[in-house]
């Protein structure tokens, strides 16, 4: 693979909300586990466990807790129509092994970014995509319970995994000139954000 097809195959890398009833094979959910294991971590330190979550009513629960913080009538179908799901959490005790000087929060949750990148571009291979699924912070304890979580696990995400049963919606990126700065930053190239 040269880096134009990494970056076609980073392309076909995207979210989904609605997923077909096919299950997701095991060894096809191994391939996606094992790309994760090999994504980079500051000081190696490898901060993330996973929870691979295939039990329907441990989904309901999920979808529930999420649609109650969210203020929705009803279980989010994001939770409960992908046939996996997988809670992406990190041991706080690596954060605490980081040097004081450093943003230990940072490298911990950059270091679980590129897990679940990883994770994403060997799915998108085999045509299964893993969405992003951040928690609510109000539902920590209840998702803990759940899952059988220690108190020093936390789980800021819960992928989606599965086949789509939708359309992609294409989003638009900027392109490359526009934040790619040289050598210090041009206040001129920055976006105006106000509303």
């Amino acid at each position: 693979m040269d880096v134009t097809e990494l970056i076609e195959l980073m392309k076909k890398r995207w979210t989904a909300r609605n997923f077909e009833s096919r299950k997701v094979s095991d060894n096809d959910l191994e391939k996606i586990l094992e790309a994760g294991r090999w994504a980079p971590s500051g000081g190696n330190k490898q901060p993330w466990e996973l929870v691979v979550i295939r039990d329907e009513e441990t989904k309901e629960k999920i979808a529930r807790l999420y649609s109650n913080a969210m203020g929705l009538d009803h279980p989010s179908e994001r939770y409960t129509s992908p046939p996996v799901l997988i809670a992406v959490c990190i041991d706080t005790r690596t954060i605490d092994s980081y040097p004081d000087m450093m943003p230990a929060n940072f490298i911990a949750y950059a270091s679980v970014g590129s897990m679940v990148q990883n994770m994403g571009l060997a799915a998108a291979l085999m045509g299964i995509v893993v969405s992003w699924g951040t928690q609510p912070m109000g539902i920590h304890d209840e998702l803990r319970e759940l899952l059988s979580l220690p108190g020093y696990i936390y789980i800021p995400d819960i992928l989606q995994v599965g086949y789509p049963a939708q359309d992609r919606h294409l989003t638009g990126r900027r392109e490359v000139d526009e934040f790619a700065h040289h050598d210090k930053m041009d206040e001129t190239k920055l976006r105006d954000l106000s509303p």
